[in-house]
């Protein structure tokens, strides 16, 4: 067999991995679905808290579980949220019963595990199909990805529709591949394409930001369009 043909497991993960500062694959989601958030805060924030909402719960190949939020232009885990100047993870909240945790909840750290030991397989380097799509889960929180006009100025934005989690742990937002009010694609179509494929792809924003920039709210026009000009 040629040295051409062999590909060393490790080193494509890692040439694959998402954003962070260490490496381990995701293997399992769950979606956050009863309205937890992540507390944060940064260098300009004077001892103030924000709490953006969970998307999903990860469970990596360590063992780890960790709380997944769009951020910027990727999608990270709560242990990323580590720089004081964009911000410091300062803990779990549940707004419902007013609660403030360090750790995720018990409940999702069992039915990640559990999920995954009753679908886990255990196929060898060889047959590990690195294009698979291991999961598939609609985005519920009216996630919208922001996109630079490739011939004018401006930018114009498309829903999140679902988030496909990849065999080799990388996780992507697929976004409907023509820009249309009319035509919403359901999660697992192919008319899917993901949001990082495209070269004019800048930011994600949660629905708050979204529904304003919808609205034409022109301070929100104002900002959005200077962070997306800037890159």
């Amino acid at each position: 067999m040629s040295n051409s043909n062999i590909i060393e497991l490790d080193k494509f993960r890692k040439k694959h991995q998402p954003p962070g500062k260490s490496y381990s694959r995701i293997i399992r989601l769950s979606a956050e679905l009863d309205g937890m958030e992540i507390l944060y805060a940064n260098e300009f924030s004077n001892e103030r808290l924000f709490a953006i909402k969970i998307l999903f719960w990860a469970l990596f190949e360590d063992g780890s579980v960790q709380a997944m939020i769009p951020w910027l232009n990727s999608i990270i885990s709560s242990d990323q949220l580590e720089y004081p100047n964009s911000g410091k993870f300062h803990g779990f909240y549940d707004p419902d019963q007013d609660l403030i945790m360090f750790q995720p909840p018990k409940y999702k750290v069992h039915e990640l595990q559990t999920a995954h030991n009753h679908f886990a397989q255990n196929p060898t380097p060889d047959a590990i199909d690195f294009a698979k799509v291991s999961q598939e889960l609609p985005d519920h929180l009216g996630t919208h990805a922001a996109f630079k006009h490739p011939e004018k100025k401006g930018f114009y934005l498309k829903p999140v529709i679902s988030w496909r989690l990849l065999s080799t742990g990388r996780l992507n937002a697929m976004v409907p591949e023509e820009q249309s009010e009319e035509i919403r694609p359901l999660a697992g179509s192919d008319d899917l394409i993901e949001a990082s494929s495209d070269s004019n792809f800048r930011y994600f924003f949660q629905h708050s930001i979204a529904s304003r920039i919808k609205l034409h709210d022109p301070d929100t026009m104002t900002a959005v369009a200077l962070l997306i000009d800037l890159v």
